[in-house]
């Protein structure tokens, strides 16, 4: 959503950076990123997660240090501190070795029993990675860990890292498009929206 036009746009950075101001590196994108961030903050949305989604990924496409920062941040005016968390793919591909194990189990005893030791375990199972791999995603995915994210980043509020897992576990719900928990070091109460990896603290 447009706030000014074109002309007080150019007048304000005009006056930034007649003062000297780092603000004035921001293009017209990355300002409507940071006034969709705080306006979210204190409650008051100016644009839907949707829209918020596509800006920031323009952003990142276009490598703008704002979208990409993941550092925390605080705002004195309504005490709540913010950061963004990274997808932490390593421990998301560990998720998949139990079935993954299980199934490459399957797999070697159907082979020994169709056509015997013939050939080396080895080989049967690099033979069979395909089918391997297709077979723990499904079952991870669809039984023990479905709609699984684990993403980390520092807490808000002291920069400790933390950690937090999305989905359910073999059928017991977990968290949502949300996720709410305390923070490991400082016990600060640290929100985080799955679809964005946003993470806040609560008002103060």
């Amino acid at each position: 959503r447009q706030v000014m036009d074109d002309a007080e746009f150019d007048s304000l950075k005009e006056d930034l950076a007649w003062n000297g101001s780092e603000v004035v590196n921001l293009n017209r994108k990355e300002i409507m990123y940071l006034e969709a961030m705080q306006a979210y903050i204190k409650g008051a949305p100016i644009m839907s997660d949707a829209e918020f989604d596509v800006l920031r990924d323009e952003l990142r496409e276009e490598k703008s240090s704002i979208a990409v920062n993941t550092e925390p941040k605080c705002y004195i005016e309504t005490g709540i501190c913010t950061a963004t968390f990274q997808k932490d793919n390593f421990r998301n591909n560990l998720l998949y070795l139990p079935a993954g194990l299980i199934v490459a189990l399957v797999w070697l005893g159907l082979g020994f029993e169709l056509i015997g030791g013939r050939i080396n375990p080895l080989v049967l199972i690099a033979f069979g990675a395909p089918v391997i791999g297709s077979g723990a995603k499904a079952i991870t995915d669809n039984f023990i860990f479905p709609n699984n994210l684990v993403a980390y980043g520092a807490c808000p509020s002291c920069e400790s890292e933390n950690r937090i897992f999305f989905g359910d576990i073999l059928g017991v719900e977990g968290f949502g498009k949300q996720g709410a928990f305390k923070c490991s070091n400082c016990k600060t109460q640290i929100i985080v929206q799955r679809n964005s990896l946003r993470a806040n603290t609560l008002p103060k």
